[in-house]
């Protein structure tokens, strides 16, 4: 067995998805490794800084204008509920561009930081750098979370090596060589924002360096070519600071620009913070620019006090705890290149597919989509932000990576797929700690949701759209003029409460905590998610319950003109993804009062009665499931969202054998080739439906190289590894450790009332010889794992508490009793033909 924990490339990033990510859920940098400069014996470093609270706007962008009194929003539903009644399915899309507030806030570069590196002196002798230098090296240890760049000036070795601490919040550079002389080095600051102040080390205290910034009050989506704004009100949006500091054995120069400038130096290091007024999701800014600006001043004092050996030792300690709670090996020959993006290119070639040729690719993309995860989101400790505990902000669009003012659909928290699918992988991988950020908002959104729940629904509890941002922006996007298609899907807080009933199901049941956090965080988010749907269900002549109008994020369907032809359209009655959510919340909701001992609560009594007249999802035409009740023809049938098949993954609902029949021709008629994220989805759907044969296709396509362009539909992996959409949406990498888990080990269905746990349920066939250790199974179980040739060589079982689990493994079960914290090594040959049990 080998693991597959590191990236390496021969030469530095010659743009920023070939840059490797670093990140401690606050502060995230992209490295590029030193490029050579033109003619010159020098190299720069650049360090593309993030931080995770760097947003436009505030609280207050969701106030502004249009508003919408109830009779006008009453008004645009009704009409839309009375087009599509009469069949005028292609008004009623346009009727609904009406209730458009504007956009969500954007999520935007924070600063660069250049570090260039010359002989010291720049001694004329010395021969020019080049980006082919054969002695150049850089790599990304997923392990350590630590950033390494090799290379040679004027014949002597170099070394750049980089992290993300935790706490402090600091990202450590450290700089060592051995030449005689030492190198002269220099630190320059920038940023695209702003720049209100420039301070160097006179004004700042020896050997440090600050920029005081002003973040945009609007920054509208790329696509509707709007422009930045900046306000001089300082309530209307953050401001913040980028503060870097050094130590080295050299001797201080004049820098320009207020930067930092050594010469003879042969070790350095640089330390380098963030700081905003950030004050929590949905809260108001706090402080001023100077206060950032002396927090950062802060947390470097820190970090130089604590030292980089000591900051290292305790950023290995604290990612470990974290990454080393789960792995997967894979058996094959080991990969000996010096360039991870030619690696993936060489697999390419393989007839039979990349993972035919080269299995460990599939274990390094798991491997480094939970060292994303945990890099772009993790709570901080107590004191890390004035005044307040670091709630950290969940991985968005771009995880916590982003160069761009205005990023690809800003970048922002897109909640009908992929927020949520950011999230797959974590409870399943030991990564449950990383949600808190994701549960974090869903609080903040509670408190925006409700009111948008009255202003545009007249109802309880609250509701979400399909965009959002760190200030919790709940209202349906587009200016009046784009497509309800995407704009109009009102009940994205019903999806986003399964991750905390996920995180309950997992195995956060039974514990003080656990019962707290079922009590304070879980049942009022739930019951408010049911308080907005009971108030969205319409009753509907036959007795039924639906909602109406009704979307399929993004999808549309072929819809008939009053006057003849076809039109594309939206917005009908009761799609199969809104039934199914709502369902599925009123389920949640039942169980969970019953935990909690609240079975009287009224709004139970209320869902419950409306449960079952909700229809159940069934076949439409040809055999696949209907994506709405009445099942229009489809006007794109390979659309990416499979929004309707949300019962078969994330949804947990016990499938008939005509549902998954369904659920698999669905998935047969839209076709494998799609983006990133979709291929990510279903890769999970083929899992569930036990189809390791059409998992090996998607992932195929899935480890697809970018260097060849195949259109905006055809996802891959660019030469960082980063997925693509294309472009880059890092839902697909987050997703595909989910994906990956969900071939080895199952644990949504129940037998007779006992969990069940099933082994090996869609492997691969790419992936014949392999391990995984302390993958986690419902309810609380945690799972090692190996096979060889195909076939399940051993299985151990471990649990915090005592239960009974039934396993199940190709067409046989066991039924064990499990211990607390005793782990049961599963008896193999009771899984043959003649051990089996019914």
């Amino acid at each position: 067995m080998r693991t597959e924990h590191t990236l390496v490339y021969d030469a530095p990033a010659a743009d920023w998805l070939e840059a490797l990510p670093l990140g401690n859920g606050r502060l995230g940098a992209m490295v590029f490794g030193g490029r050579a400069l033109p003619g010159s014996p020098a190299r720069e470093h650049r360090f593309q800084l993030n931080d995770g609270s760097a947003w436009s706007g505030s609280p207050r962008s969701q106030d502004l204008e249009p508003h919408f009194s109830r009779e006008r929003a009453d008004g645009i539903l009704a009409e839309s509920r009375r087009l599509i009644r009469d069949g005028d399915y292609a008004a009623a899309h346009e009727a609904l561009k009406e209730l458009q507030h504007r956009h969500s806030q954007s999520y935007l570069p924070f600063a660069d930081l250049f570090l260039t590196i010359a002989p010291s002196g720049s001694a004329a002798a010395a021969r020019p750098a080049t980006n082919g230098d054969p002695a150049y090296s850089r790599s990304l240890d997923f392990a350590r979370a630590v950033n390494s760049t090799r290379y040679e000036v004027d014949g002597h070795p170099v070394s750049v090596h980089a992290f993300a601490s935790h706490e402090p919040s600091v990202l450590v550079i450290s700089v060592e060589t051995d030449a005689p002389q030492g190198l002269d080095l220099a630190v320059r600051l920038d940023s695209q924002l702003r720049i209100l102040r420039r301070t160097g080390a006179p004004a700042s205290g020896p050997s440090s360096a600050v920029l005081e910034l002003k973040l945009p009050s609007d920054v509208p989506p790329s696509h509707d070519g709007g422009a930045v704004e900046y306000s001089d009100d300082d309530s209307l949006s953050l401001q913040g600071a980028v503060a870097a500091a050094w130590e080295h054995n050299g001797t201080e120069a004049e820098a320009d620009d207020a930067g930092l400038a050594a010469t003879g130096v042969r070790r350095a290091v640089v330390y380098v913070t963030t700081e905003t007024t950030f004050r929590g999701p949905g809260r108001q800014p706090g402080g001023t620019v100077a206060t950032a600006a002396n927090s950062a001043r802060g947390t470097l004092a820190a970090a130089r006090a604590a030292g980089q050996e000591a900051l290292l030792a305790r950023h290995e300690h604290s990612h470990a705890e974290l990454y080393d709670s789960c792995s997967i090996t894979v058996d094959t020959p080991a990969w000996l290149g010096a360039n991870t993006a030619r690696r993936l290119e060489a697999a390419n070639t393989h007839p039979d597919g990349p993972l035919a040729a080269d299995p460990g690719l599939a274990a390094l993309l798991f491997n480094y989509g939970r060292y994303l995860l945990i890099s772009s989101s993790r709570t901080g400790a107590p004191g890390s932000r004035e005044g307040s505990a670091w709630l950290g902000t969940p991985a968005n669009l771009q995880g916590i990576w982003n160069d761009q003012l205005q990023a690809p659909w800003s970048s922002n928290f897109t909640t009908n797929i992929n927020l949520q699918m950011n999230y797959w992988g974590a409870e399943p991988t030991g990564l449950a700690a990383c949600a808190g950020p994701l549960f974090a908002l869903i609080g903040a959104l509670q408190e925006t949701g409700a009111a948008t729940a009255r202003e545009y629904y007249g109802a309880r509890g609250w509701a979400v759209h399909h965009n959002s941002d760190i200030w919790g922006y709940s209202k349906p996007v587009g200016h009046g003029a784009h497509s309800p298609e995407w704009s109009y899907w009102p009940v994205a807080g019903l999806w986003l409460v399964r991750h905390l009933w996920e995180h309950l199901q997992f195995g956060a049941h039974g514990t003080e905590s656990a019962r707290g956090f079922a009590r304070d965080t879980a049942w009022p988010a739930i019951r408010g998610a049911a308080e907005f749907a009971l108030d969205l269900l319409v009753e509907f002549p036959d007795g039924t319950l639906g909602t109406s109008p009704s979307t399929s994020p993004e999808n549309s369907f072929t819809a008939p003109l009053p006057g003849g032809g076809t039109s594309r359209a939206a917005a009908a009655e009761s799609s199969t993804m809104d039934l199914t959510l709502i369902r599925d919340v009123f389920l949640m909701l039942g169980s969970l009062a019953g935990e909690l001992g609240l079975e009287t609560d009224p709004v139970v009594a209320e869902a419950q009665a409306a449960l079952p007249r909700i229809p159940e999802p069934t076949p439409g035409r040809n055999g696949r499931l209907r994506e709405w009740l009445a099942d229009p023809e489809e006007w794109e049938p390979t659309h990416r969202h499979v929004s309707h098949l949300y019962l078969a993954y994330p949804g947990d609902a016990p499938l008939t054998p005509e549902l998954e029949a369904a659920v698999s021709a669905s998935l047969d008629g839209r076709g494998d080739e799609s983006t990133g994220w979709s291929l990510t989805w279903k890769i999970l759907l083929r899992a569930r439906l036990r189809q390791p044969g059409k998992v090996s296709d998607l992932l195929r396509l899935y480890f697809r190289d970018m260097a060849t362009d195949r259109g905006g539909q055809s996802g891959g992996l660019y030469p960082n590894l980063f997925g693509a959409h294309p472009p880059f949406q890092i839902d697909s990498n987050l997703g595909f450790v989910a994906g990956l888990a969900e071939c080895l080990l199952q644990s949504h269905r129940t037998s007779g009332g006992v969990p069940e746990i099933e082994l090996l349920p869609a492997l691969p066939r790419e992936l014949p010889d392999g391990a995984a250790h302390r993958l986690r199974a419902r309810p609380g179980v945690e799972v090692d794992l190996e096979w060889k040739d195909g076939q399940l060589a051993g299985a151990t079982l471990t649990s915090a508490t005592a239960r009974n689990v039934r396993i199940r493994y190709g067409g046989a079960v066991q039924d064990l009793h499990l211990e607390p914290l005793r782990a049961t090594v599963l008896n193999l040959a009771l899984f043959s033909p003649a051990g089996a049990s019914a």
